[in-house]
């Protein structure tokens, strides 16, 4: 179960039929459950206040200022004055509550999420954040952030009061019931878009993979460089370009178009990391570092490299590794938005 930046009492809404995805408060059990959290996030603020007395950043959570914000007002009510209870039955979550007709059958008839893998759920918010991280042509998506994974909850602190602290310092400018009525309608425009990606049902098969593929990935290395680009030729179809510079050219088209003052700098571009990649595949580690160089010496010119945080090599990943993501996340928007992405012809 996902909790997310959403806040309110709401009926239960399928943002996604053909994966059982819903929204919803949290379940009686799981309110409780939250509540002593919250108490413990609470607790941690003030030891960590006290131990390191740093007047930029010495603020204790306090529930009843969320509650008073105007940031929810009409959403939050101070009526009873147990403010964390009251914050905790607001909270909404995400997660996969009609299992049973979804497709998520294919995979496993038993549970949708098996206790050892990432909650589907999860993986599919993942998919969501990606996309709008990235700035791909993202329509009315408006960002959102899980401040609670059931998952990740057993490993990390969780920071539900901190995004929530992070929620007041913006003003927001309209109505908070009207705010969060656009987020909500963010996901189901979004669920609406994978279920009509998913109207074929082979492309079930393909969105399972990438939504693994891309899930909690936050290390920009070379796996993650050789991941992306591996996504990026199954999606675009590497089979139906037998000669690589051909893939190269299909690639740039997919960069961003005033990035370089022509496309041949995009071309390069798209050759470059091809050949990275190729080095990668083969162990050629020594090749791999001369390719490196290549990019920086044509991509990293007024790049400032700073090696107290990273070492060259992990700078120039870094800076391949974000390319590759921006790349990938108009593609992948291509692809489940039903926007033809030419391969022979055909729309996914």
């Amino acid at each position: 179960m996902l909790i997310i930046n959403i806040f309110g009492e709401i009926e239960q809404i399928v943002i996604s039929k053909r994966l059982g995805i819903t929204l919803s408060n949290l379940p009686q059990d799981w309110r409780e459950e939250i509540f002593e959290t919250l108490e413990e996030e609470i607790y941690q603020r003030e030891y960590v206040v006290k131990k390191y007395n740093d007047p930029l950043n010495n603020k204790l959570y306090n529930a009843k200022k969320i509650v008073e914000h105007k940031n929810f007002s009409g959403i939050l009510e101070q009526s009873n004055g147990d403010y964390l209870k009251e914050i905790a039955n607001k909270l909404i979550c995400i997660s996969v509550g009609d299992f049973e007709n979804s497709m998520l059958q294919k995979k496993n008839t038993y549970i949708d999420s098996p206790a050892c893998e990432i909650e589907f759920a999860e993986k599919w918010i993942n998919l969501y954040e990606f996309l709008i991280r990235n700035d791909c042509e993202k329509e009315n998506l408006m960002p959102l952030t899980c401040m609670y994974s059931s998952e990740k909850s057993l490993f990390e602190r969780t920071n539900v009061l901190k995004t929530i602290y992070a929620e007041m310092s913006f003003d927001i400018q309209m109505d908070p019931i009207v705010y969060n009525r656009r987020k909500v309608n963010s996901l189901i425009d979004f669920g609406k878009m994978i279920d009509s990606f998913l109207e074929k049902q082979e492309n079930f098969y393909m969105l399972d993979y990438i939504l693994t593929a891309i899930a909690d990935d936050s290390n920009y290395n070379e796996y993650h460089l050789f991941k992306n680009y591996s996504l990026i030729e199954m999606i675009i179809g590497k089979e139906d370009f037998k000669d690589p510079s051909r893939f190269d050219n299909k690639l740039a088209e997919f960069m961003e178009l005033d990035k370089y003052a022509n496309n041949e700098k995009n071309k390069m571009l798209a050759k470059i990391i091809r050949q990275i990649r190729n080095k990668i595949a083969h162990g050629d580690f020594i090749g791999v570092r001369k390719k490196l160089e290549d990019y920086a010496a044509s991509f990293m010119k007024s790049y400032y490299f700073d090696y107290f945080e990273y070492n060259r090599e992990n700078w120039i990943y870094l800076n391949i590794c974000c390319e590759l993501d921006r790349i990938l996340a108009g593609i992948l928007w291509k692809l489940i938005s039903g926007n033809s992405l030419d391969r022979k012809g055909e729309t996914l």
